[in-house]
C-alpha cells in the first residue's frame, strides 16, 4: 500500500507534467501599435456584441440579422462546434465505469468429437442473466489529459466559429456599402452622361451651321460614349455586389429583389477612431484565442503519448445467473461472479508508440508554428486598417477641398457663360472636373468605410 501511495503521489498527473509548457516560445503582442496616433490607453472599450450598430444603420443591421439567421456557412461552422462538444462527451464517458446489463437463452449442441470428456447428451439449453462493469483506473492521467484535449479542442472550434461569424458580418458590411458608395457613384455618373451629351449636341449644332469641326464632334461623342461604359461597368458591379449580399443572407440570386431603401448620404455614420487603442484588444480576436486552445492541446497530446508507454490497468467485474434449465435459473447454485484486475504492459510493437509521440511532437511544432503566424497576422491587419483610416481621412479631407474647389470653379463657369462673358465649353470642362472630384470623393469615403469594417474585424469586433 506505502509503494502504491508513492507511486500515486509521483505519477498522478504524469500525463500533464511530461507536456511542454505552451506559453513557453510563443510571442506576445506588442505592447502599442505602430500607427496608433497616441499612447495606448487601457480605458473601458465598447463590447464586442452587434459591433455594426456603431454605424447608425437599420437597413445593415435588418442584413446582418439575416445573415445570422440563414447563412449556409454558419449553419455548418455551428453543426462542426456541435461534433466537437459531442466528441468531449464521448471522451469524458471513459472517466466513469462502464456497465452492461445481459440477458441470454438458447439451446446448443457440442461436437462428439470434439470433447474433452463425456457428456449424457450433446445437445442442451442454456439461460443467464448478469450485469458486467470495466473501469480504467486512470493512474497516470491519461484519461483526464485525454478529456482535458478535447475540452480545449472543442473550445477552439467555438472560437472558429466566432471567427468565422465575425469574418462574415464584416464581409456583409464592407460589400453593404460598397454598394450604397456604388450607388453614388451612379448618380454622379449620371450627371456626367448628361454633361457629355449636351457637349455632344452642342458640338454636332456647331457643325451643322458651319462653326464647329469635325474633331470636335468625335472627342465630344468619345466622351460619351465612354461616360456610357463607365456608367454601364457600375451598373454591372452594384449588380455583382448585391448578388454578393444575396448569397451571404442565404438567398438565391434570382430570388433576391436587390432592392435596399434609399437613404440620405449624410445618414452613413463612420465612426470616430478612439486615440491610444490598447494592443490588449487583441485577447477580443477569436482566431488567436482559437490557436491558443489548439496549442495547449497539442501539449497535452504529447504527455498522452508519453503514457502510452506506462501500463495500463482496467479493473473487470461481472455477476449474476447461470443455467442449463430455466428452472433452476434463480437458485441459489446459479449465482457466478468473477471480479479482478488487468493489466496490459506494452512490450513491443515494431515503434508504434514511438512513432505516435513524434507526431504528436510534429503536431505542437505546427501548433506553434500557426500561433506565432496568427499572432503577427493579427497585428498586421490591425496596424494595416489604422494606417488605412488614417491616410484616407487625410486624403479625404483634401479631396473635400477639391470638390470645393471644382463646384466654384464651376459655379463661377456657369455664371460667367449666363452673362456672355465665357463660352459653354469653358462650363463643360467646370463640370467635368467638379464630377471627377465628386467621384474621387466618393470613392474615398467608401474606402473609408471599409476600412473601418476591416479595423472592427481586426480587433475581434470593436474597438
Amino acid at each position: 500500500m506505502v509503494a502504491t501511495a508513492v507511486i500515486l503521489s509521483g505519477c498522478g498527473s504524469f500525463t500533464e507534467s511530461r507536456s511542454p509548457n505552451p506559453d513557453e516560445g510563443v510571442p506576445l503582442a506588442p505592447d502599442k501599435f505602430l500607427h496608433n496616433e497616441a499612447p495606448s490607453s487601457e480605458a473601458i472599450i465598447s463590447s464586442p456584441e452587434a459591433w455594426w450598430r456603431i454605424f447608425n444603420d437599420p437597413t445593415l443591421d435588418s442584413l446582418i440579422e439575416k445573415l445570422e439567421n440563414a447563412n449556409p456557412d454558419i449553419e455548418a461552422a455551428l453543426a462542426r462546434m456541435d461534433q466537437s462538444f459531442a466528441v468531449l462527451g464521448i471522451t469524458r464517458s471513459a472517466l466513469f465505469p462502464t456497465v452492461k446489463g445481459e440477458l441470454s437463452a438458447g439451446r446448443r449442441r457440442d461436437s462428439l468429437n470434439n470433447l474433452l470428456f463425456p457428456l449424457s447428451t450433446p445437445e442442451y439449453e442454456r439461460y443467464g442473466i448478469g450485469v458486467s462493469a470495466s473501469w480504467e483506473w486512470d493512474l497516470w492521467g491519461r484519461v483526464r489529459g485525454t478529456v482535458k484535449r478535447d475540452r480545449l479542442r472543442a473550445e477552439a472550434e467555438k472560437f472558429d466559429f466566432q471567427y468565422l461569424l465575425l469574418s462574415l458580418q464584416a464581409n456583409l458590411a464592407r460589400q453593404y456599402f460598397a454598394i450604397r458608395s456604388t450607388e453614388a457613384e451612379l448618380e454622379i455618373l449620371k450627371d456626367a452622361v448628361r454633361i457629355r451629351e449636351e457637349n455632344l449636341n452642342l458640338q454636332e449644332s456647331r457643325l451643322k451651321l458651319g462653326t464647329g469641326v469635325e474633331i470636335d464632334v468625335a472627342r465630344a461623342r468619345v466622351e460619351f460614349h465612354n461616360a456610357l461604359a463607365v456608367k454601364e461597368s457600375a451598373t454591372r458591379k452594384l449588380g455583382k455586389l448585391k448578388h454578393a449580399i444575396a448569397v451571404l443572407i442565404g438567398v438565391a440570386t434570382s430570388e433576391f429583389k436587390g432592392e435596399l431603401p434609399t437613404i440620405e448620404k449624410s445618414s452613413l455614420a463612420t465612426p470616430v477612431i478612439p486615440p491610444g487603442i490598447p494592443s490588449s484588444l487583441l485577447d477580443r480576436r477569436a482566431d488567436l484565442r482559437a490557436a491558443d486552445q489548439t496549442l495547449r492541446a497539442a501539449a497535452i497530446q504529447i504527455g498522452i503519448r508519453k503514457s502510452d508507454f506506462l501500463p495500463k490497468i482496467t479493473l473487470n467485474g461481472s455477476s449474476g445467473l447461470a443455467s442449463l434449465k430455466s428452472s433452476d435459473l434463480f437458485s441459489a447454485d446459479s449465482q457466478f461472479f468473477d471480479i479482478g484486475p488487468k493489466i496490459n504492459i506494452p512490450i513491443f510493437q515494431a515503434r508504434a508508440r514511438q512513432s505516435s509521440l513524434d507526431h504528436a511532437k510534429a503536431q505542437w511544432q505546427e501548433a506553434v508554428a500557426n500561433y506565432r503566424s496568427t499572432v503577427l497576422t493579427a497585428v498586421r491587419e490591425v496596424d494595416d486598417a489604422l494606417l488605412d483610416l488614417q491616410s484616407l481621412q487625410r486624403e479625404l479631407m483634401a479631396r473635400n477641398e477639391a470638390v470645393k474647389a471644382a463646384t466654384q470653379t464651376a459655379e463661377s463657369a456657369k455664371n460667367r457663360h449666363d452673362s456672355g462673358l465665357a463660352s459653354y465649353f469653358e462650363f463643360i470642362d467646370a463640370e467635368r472636373e467638379r464630377l471627377q472630384a465628386r467621384l474621387s470623393e466618393n470613392s474615398l469615403i467608401g474606402e473609408r468605410r471599409a476600412a473601418a469594417v476591416s479595423l472592427v474585424q481586426a480587433l475581434g469586433g470593436s474597438w
